[in-house]
């Protein structure tokens, strides 16, 4: 036996102890979320990026992260009040940007509000594609 073993067998415990309750959590919040794709010629990286921030601005929601990548842009938001989160990915792929918008809500299961986030952001972005 190493001397590593008991510091292994204790860790092995302790997360025996601790998965249990991640799984409980798991089931704690709502997720909803929307996936779409459209030429570049519609809807640019730059286009998608602002048509978040539109959307998440309009539904009350503070930007916490805005990240561009050049292939990338990255949008995390928040209300004021903790307990809802909308994180939505704008992704140029070849000829095409896609998105795909994740609203979040802690308070529990089954909650309309994560979808009430998804929809709205959503909406943004495909007025935004539409747009000539």
């Amino acid at each position: 036996m190493t001397r590593s073993t008991p510091r292994l067998a204790i860790a092995a415990l302790a997360l025996a102890a601790v998965l249990p309750s991640m799984a409980a959590a798991a089931d704690d919040f709502s997720l909803s979320y929307d996936v779409d794709r459209f030429p570049s010629s519609r809807l640019d990286l730059q286009a998608c990026r602002a048509a978040v921030a539109r959307g998440a601005a309009a539904i009350g929601y503070t930007t916490r992260i805005d990240r561009d990548q050049k292939t990338l842009a990255i949008h995390v938001a928040g209300p004021r009040q903790d307990g809802r989160a909308l994180v939505a990915y704008c992704i140029t792929a070849g000829d095409q940007t896609v998105f795909v918008v994740q609203g979040l809500d802690y308070s529990g299961r089954g909650s309309p509000e994560a979808e009430r986030v998804k929809n709205a952001v959503a909406a943004e972005l495909r007025k935004a594609a539409r747009a000539d």
